[in-house]
């Protein structure tokens, strides 16, 4: 690599898509808020030195506590990679001295009990009840630290929304803060996080549900290696259990994993049976790292590294680590390898793109003709004849209005939208000019059926409004009735409250608003949700947006509920029902943005699974046709998984034929999720 190439220092959980450029603006805002904390009297009481020796005296329990979750925050028994693969000891670097560090470029596993979030809570046990409290808003802001940390975001988010629940219920807080530590960690396991949470949060319902997870992930990701990369070495799901089994030392199965398995332990029992004899650590390794770098440089790294990352959390789990075994000697499965792989693929994409940039710099002065007239170069085939261009992918993530201007149909909501924009910079410029501006209130209720791009043009908004100034983060926060209505009196304002307080800076978007106000259903506590909600947009009304979203009639009995609705939602976007036509063509703009490519038979075929006019009420419109297109793309890797993977080209691995198109009936993710493995 040229010296002048920069390698940027990264964080790589091997989970993730791709390693994380740590911007130094990010680790200096986490480490003033440690400071902060710090200095703050108020603060949790500090640690003891003789039982933290590693923290400088007077280290406040907060510091603490974000040095033993920043890591955690990033997956269940995650494995971190790069110059800042010591994550911890960067962030807490001012308080935290101990004897070693770990060096160079290397990895390393972290693993915790399954109640690892509650241990500020813990701590706090011999406290009063002042501090026992402070102890869980504490845990809650530290999870709050890492929302905008790509690597730790779904998990910090998740767990910041459960705390907050938990401080907006008056019982719940009293249980934390008076109750038995057996009851909370209960409470943890069993009711406080809703099921999307608990996806991203598994190992919270303790070592059952965090095994549960680990044997899925390896089942899952296996399955679909071995769709997209054949490997004659590969086995099924139950042979590369086995494996790990004899990796990890082990000659059967713990009996842990064989009450989750059920009947598929058979299975797992044959293949021990079949391989045990033969099988060597040296030989395994070898196979698993050709396997994975033929998926890599096929450009499969992603799913490589999905792989490794719950091949290495198994490992963890058979090798006894949260029944306080002993550590593995060896590595299951070869990370430093994996690792070497992934990092040789990122520094040639980094090498490249320079050596790229250059060439351009100095060819620039010599060319005449821009790019966007010149035709784009023919593809030669394999039997050396030409074969027609192919298309770019569509990519509109720097301008959200170009990504407007592509949606299909929606013309009126796109002209809404365009005068919109037209009105707030023409107050922007008035305001520099120092002119008065002309300025109403930019809440909006969005009408029509699912599926119609309500979500996507809130989203849109959101984007534009922060490329223009007006939205300090340009985020959306989607909330439906469960976020904001509480069971018990006195829960909901809270909620309500606080769901807003995340909203502020971007949009606040509430899907079937109507829900909040229930026909029939006097002193409903929805009520209360939309009080809080117009109470809230008068004291913050130039810091968050809010839109309402739900069918046409149902909405409009929504707006008549309350008084203060109408006027403070001065803008109305009517979504119409997509025809025959604009579902075939967004799917056409979603197949491009996917990269893929496709004949007019495709979406002949395309229009025969369209169900005919007039749909049900529930129809999916857009949503229908995304299942569509995610089927297809599906299918098609099935259709190719029976091909020489090396002899594949660009054209076959974005192509669709019109046998792959068939009516959605896939299994939904969450089904999937809740199936046990072998079932």
């Amino acid at each position: 690599m040229a010296d002048d190439v920069r390698r940027p220092r990264v964080l790589d959980v091997l989970a993730a898509e791709e390693p994380w450029e740590v911007p130094g603006a990010w680790l200096a805002q986490v480490r003033a808020q440690l400071k902060a904390w710090a200095d703050d009297p108020e603060a949790l009481r500090p640690l003891r030195p003789e039982a933290f020796p590693d923290f400088v005296k007077g280290t406040p329990a907060a510091v603490w506590f974000t040095h033993q979750a920043a890591p955690l925050l990033t997956g269940w028994i995650p494995v971190l990679h790069g110059e800042y693969a010591d994550l911890p000891t960067e962030l807490t670097r001012e308080f935290y001295r101990p004897s070693s560090r770990l060096g160079g470029n290397g990895h390393v596993i972290y693993v915790a009990p399954t109640d690892w979030h509650l241990q500020a809570i813990a701590g706090a046990r011999g406290f009063r009840e002042n501090g026992r409290k402070h102890a869980l808003q504490l845990s809650r802001n530290v999870a709050a630290l890492f929302v905008d940390a790509p690597p730790m975001a779904a998990r910090a988010t998740a767990l910041t929304a459960a705390f907050d629940r938990v401080l907006a219920d008056r019982e719940l807080t009293e249980l934390h803060v008076t109750g038995e530590y057996d009851e909370i960690a209960k409470y943890w396991r069993t009711e406080a996080l809703k099921d999307s949470e608990r996806a991203v949060l598994p190992e919270l319902a303790g070592p059952t549900a965090a095994l549960r997870y680990s044997l899925n992930s390896v089942r899952d990701t296996h399955a679909r290696m071995l769709m997209v990369s054949p490997d004659e070495y590969a086995g099924d799901f139950a042979q590369v259990l086995a494996e790990l089994i004899l990796a990890s030392g082990l000659r059967g199965i713990p009996q842990s994993v064989a009450n989750i398995l059920g009947d598929a332990a058979i299975d797992v029992h044959k293949s021990l049976e079949e391989i045990h004899s033969a099988f060597t650590l040296t030989t395994w390794h070898g196979h698993v790292n050709q396997w994975m770098s033929r998926a890599i440089r096929s450009g499969q790294s992603v799913l490589a590294r999905s792989w490794g990352a719950a091949a290495a959390r198994v490992g963890v789990h058979l090798s006894g680590v949260l029944g306080k075994g002993p550590w593995p000697e060896t590595e299951v499965p070869d990370l430093t390898t994996l690792f070497r792989m992934l990092d040789r693929e990122r520094w040639s994409i980094i090498e490249n793109a320079a050596a790229a940039d250059q060439e351009a710099s100095l060819s620039a002065a010599w060319k005449t003709v821009k790019d966007d007239e010149e035709e784009p170069k023919a593809r030669t085939g394999g039997d050396g004849t030409l074969d027609d261009p192919l298309p770019e992918v569509v990519d509109f993530s720097d301008d959200p209005l170009a990504e407007l201007d592509s949606l299909i149909g929606l013309e009126s909501v796109k002209d809404a939208v365009r005068r919109m924009v037209a009105e707030v910079k023409t107050n922007l410029r008035r305001t520099e000019l120092g002119l008065p501006s002309h300025e109403r209130a930019r809440h909006m209720v969005f009408v029509g059926k699912p599926g119609t791009a309500k979500t996507t043009i809130a989203r849109l908004l959101s984007r534009i409004y922060h490329q223009l100034g007006v939205l300090e983060k340009g985020h959306v926060i989607e909330v439906d009735r469960s976020d904001l209505v509480g069971a018990a009196v006195g829960s909901t304002a809270p909620m309500t409250a606080a769901k807003f307080r995340e909203a502020l800076g971007g949009v606040l978007f509430i899907d079937e608003a109507y829900s909040l106000t229930p026909e029939n259903t006097p002193g409903d506590y929805g009520l209360e949700a939309v009080s809080t909600i117009l109470k809230m947009m008068e004291d913050h009304r130039n810091d968050c947006i809010v839109i309402v979203a739900g069918y046409h009639r149902e909405m409009q009995r929504f707006m008549e509920s309350n008084t203060g609705l109408q006027s403070r939602f001065p803008k109305l976007l009517s979504f119409s029902e997509y025809d025959t036509d604009q579902l075939v063509a967004i799917f056409e703009l979603q197949a491009r943005q996917k990269g893929m490519i496709y004949g007019e038979e495709v979406l002949d075929k395309v229009r025969t699974v369209i169900p005919p006019a007039p749909r049900g009420h529930s129809f999916g419109n857009g949503r229908f046709i995304r299942n569509v297109l995610e089927e297809a793309v599906s299918n098609q890797a099935t259709r190719l998984s029976a091909s020489d993977p090396d002899k594949l080209t660009e054209r076959d691995l974005r192509e669709l034929i019109p046998s792959d198109v068939r009516p959605p009936t896939s299994m939904r993710a969450e089904d999937y999720l809740l199936q046990k493995p072998g079932t």
